[in-house]
């Protein structure tokens, strides 16, 4: 008789298969009878409220669902997206990565990926901070946010073998007071090979997806071999969103933005000046004219504008971002803008790994929770 395994420990294991299983019999409701946590590219996470069993309450669940639109478009790529994400998720057993709960098919036939659900994502709070012009996260919260994603990539990055591929303040949820943070949304991770690498001329079939203003520049140049590190620039920029509050680039585009608006203005004045004298009789002949004129004029304007931001934003891919001058941070952020720089040096491997990141954390802990106290 074999006895490796006990009853009790064969139970379990039968019931975490099961947990596990692609077929899990979990009955979505129809997404206007759930409350929205977020919204991304295709896709929208809503609470599912789940019934007592037995006398037990149970847990809520954040669930992933496929956009209306999107399903108009039959396009398959999403769908495709939460069963990756759903297959590398039931892989990933770690404190600091949202937790699979589940995955269940609609009427329709698409898949809709349950998980963990947490409180907020780090996004959201720090989009709320710059609406009430709260200032910076503070400090104490950032430093746990580092220390807890620190841990999620160097677990991925080293006895997963997966790249993140698309680390941004959305993508890092929240318990409670930052009791503890989430590494979230894996739908386009990349497996590393034994040397940390991808190879993208080897493996043709891989694609580094992100988002564009969290990019590292060996995406942005097009480097055919990329390593883990690349997740470390990304992280570096959401370091970033905690002191500035805005995504990466944004706070610079508005910058030039407005110079260059004030640029036009200097402009347009000159030309009034240097202009003759009109017979002010003319004028009031063409004031319909000079009207159309006018609104064609700001609509270029704003054409031009538009452009003139996209075209900017793109151009700051890949780079690091320059901190907001607005905010004067205390003694307590000099470790974390420390790291800021560090994460977003511009060669892969002037980067710290995630180990090096929470080790040097931890070594400076003490220091730091004394100055926060």
């Amino acid at each position: 008789m074999d006895t490796s395994e006990t009853p009790r420990r064969q139970l379990r294991n039968s019931h975490l298969e099961n947990v596990q299983n692609l077929s899990t019999p979990i009955r979505i409701p129809p997404s206007p009878m759930l409350k929205t946590l977020g919204m991304g590219t295709g896709v929208s996470v809503y609470r599912l409220d789940r019934s007592p069993r037995l006398g037990q309450i149970r847990s809520p669940w954040a669930v992933k669902k496929i956009l209306k639109n999107t399903l108009a478009k039959k396009d398959k790529l999403f769908d495709e997206r939460i069963v990756y994400e759903a297959d590398i998720l039931r892989k990933l057993k770690h404190p600091n990565i949202v937790g699979y709960r589940g995955i269940v098919k609609s009427i329709d036939g698409t898949n809709n990926l349950a998980l963990e659900m947490c409180t907020t994502s780090l996004g959201s709070i720090l989009e709320e901070r710059h609406d009430e012009n709260l200032g910076p996260l503070p400090a104490k919260h950032t430093f746990k946010m580092i220390m807890d994603i620190a841990h999620a990539l160097d677990f991925l990055h080293t006895e997963a073998k997966l790249l993140h591929g698309d680390l941004k303040s959305f993508n890092v949820l929240v318990k409670g007071e930052f009791e503890i943070c989430k590494l979230c949304d894996f739908g386009v991770s990349l497996p590393l090979d034994d040397k940390g690498e991808i190879n993208f001329q080897k493996n043709p079939q891989l694609n580094y997806v992100g988002t564009g203003l969290w990019s590292p520049p060996e995406i942005v140049d097009e480097a055919e071999i990329i390593d883990s590190k690349a997740d470390i620039f990304s992280f570096g920029l959401v370091i970033y969103e905690t002191l500035a509050l805005v995504p990466p680039h944004f706070g610079t585009v508005a910058e030039l933005a407005d110079e260059t608006e004030i640029d036009d203005d200097e402009v347009s004045k000159e030309n009034i000046e240097q202009d003759p004298a009109m017979d002010s009789h003319d004028h009031e002949d063409d004031d319909d004219d000079a009207a159309d004129e006018e609104d064609t004029e700001l609509d270029d304007t704003k054409e031009n504008d538009d452009e003139f931001s996209l075209a900017d934003l793109e151009s700051a891919y890949g780079t690091r971002p320059p901190l907001p001058v607005a905010f004067q941070l205390s003694d307590d952020y000099n470790c974390i803008v420390e790291l800021f720089y560090l994460c977003t040096n511009a060669l892969s491997e002037d980067r710290p790994s995630a180990r090096t990141i929470w080790q040097c954390c931890e070594n400076n802990a003490a220091n730091i929770t004394t100055s926060l106290e």
